[in-house]
Formats: structure tokens, sequence, C-alpha cells
């Protein structure tokens, strides 16, 4: 095994928003209408709520569906807010995908026992990579990436929202691959999910590992994951049994 990548949201972070972020953020988002009408608009914090809540319903009903195409998020808000009377400029529907986004981002910490193994794994010479669902805009997660110290352990990170289809479409899988110059039989896939990660990893020729440290979903006939572990601190040991590590890196790669 020479390359491990890993899902996102419920492998390396805890995704969701408190309520708090979500307020600070409909309190961002409210400014910048009224800002751009040039008025102050009644009850305009109960209408982002309901703008947010559909985008969220719609994303969210498109997974339900096993749907394989991601959504636009930047085109789901210029319709909904449209829907409710606000046909604002491209920038300002920009910044309120942009506090949006803040909801979830102010709400996640990493845990430092996730640095502390992504840390050890790039030291035992593994290349590391991301592939995550998700409908949020590539450049902002590449941000969070950064802020949480995540950025500089990994080689390459792999959107949804940038490839335009999601796990388990080989073709996601295929794009980290091809970034992390690896071969699907010797790259391991970490995720939480069964049919999206365990499944989709299998499908195009990688072992693959469930986490149970965030979420744990029921046993699946259609896809039996290589080993499961309770907390990724216990990831290099299974790696070892498979027969990493790899080996220090060579000089300058990344």
């Amino acid at each position: 095994m020479r390359a491990v990548l890993f899902d996102y949201g419920h492998t390396l972070v805890d995704f969701r928003r408190t309520q708090e972020a979500l307020h600070d953020a409909y309190e961002q988002v409210r400014a910048r209408i009224e800002a751009a009408a040039y008025l102050e608009v009644p009850e305009i914090l109960d209408l982002i709520e309901r703008v947010a809540g559909g985008v969220d319903r719609m994303v969210t009903e498109s997974y339900r569906q096993r749907r394989m195409e991601e959504l636009d998020l930047v085109e789901l808000f210029t319709q909904t807010l449209a829907g409710v009377g606000f046909d604002l400029p491209a920038d300002v529907v920009a910044h309120i995908v942009e506090a949006d986004h803040s909801a979830y981002s102010n709400s996640i910490a990493v845990d430092p026992e996730v640095l502390d193994v992504l840390s050890r794994l790039h030291a035992d010479g593994y290349r590391m990579g991301i592939v995550s669902n998700v409908a949020l805009l590539p450049r902002l997660m590449r941000e969070d990436l950064e802020r949480l110290g995540i950025a500089g352990q990994i080689d390459a990170a792999v959107f949804s929202s940038e490839t335009k289809v999601r796990k388990p479409d080989p073709r996601i899988f295929q794009e980290a691959l091809s970034r992390l110059g690896s071969e699907p039989g010797e790259t391991v896939f970490v995720g939480d999910r069964l049919y999206d990660d365990v499944g989709g990893a299998q499908a195009v020729g990688m072992r693959a590992v469930q986490t149970t440290q965030f979420r744990e979903e029921a046993a699946d006939a259609e896809a039996a994951p290589d080993a499961v572990i309770g907390h990724l601190g216990e990831l290099p040991a299974v790696l070892s049994s498979w027969g990493g590590p790899p080996g220090d890196r060579p000089p300058g790669a990344g």
C-alpha cells in the first residue's frame, strides 16, 4: 500500500452546523441583501432561513435519491432567492454562498489525534488525498483545509462540486488517483459510508476501510469493507497488515 484516500465529513472531521454559526451566517446574508436592495426588508431573517433551508432540502433530497451529478450551489441560491423576490447580482449571490458556507466552517474543529495520524502517515511515506461528496464550493473547502491544518498533510483534494459527479461514480475516484499518481491496487480508501465510500472505492480496485468514529451505518450486503476501525488512530496498524508503510518520501516530495 502506497497511498491513502480519505472521505472528509464524518471521517476526518465531524461535519455539521451549529445554531450559533447559522445565526451569524444569516446576519451576514441579511446585511448583504439589504445593502444590495438599498432598503430594510421586513422579516428578512425569516426569508433567509427559508431560502437556505430550501437549498439544504434540495441538496439533501438529491443525495437521498443517490443521484450521481452534483448540484450547483450558486445556481440553487440564485433560483431560490429569485423565487422569493430577490433577483440579485452575481457578486451578491457569491457573497451569500460564502456566508452560508461559514456556518459549516465555523462549526468544524479537527481532533488533534486525527492530525497526528495524518502527520504519521505522511512521514511514513504514504501519498494522501481527500475525495468528498459536497455541494460547497471547492475554493472555500480548500480554505477550510488550510485553516484546520489538514492541507499540509495531503497531496490532493477532490470535491464533487468541481468534478460534478459524486461517489460512488468511478470518475471522482479516478481523478483523485490521477492527482496522487497512484494505482488502485496500491491505494486504500477510508470513509464512513458503505455505498458511497466502501462500495465506490472497491469498484475501482481499491481496498476500503470503514470508520465509525463519527457515525456508523448498519451492515450493507452491497458493500462489505475490507476493515472497520473505530478511530483513525487504528488505521496505521491496518495499513501495516497490508504491507505498509511504503518508506520515506524522496527529497522534495510534497
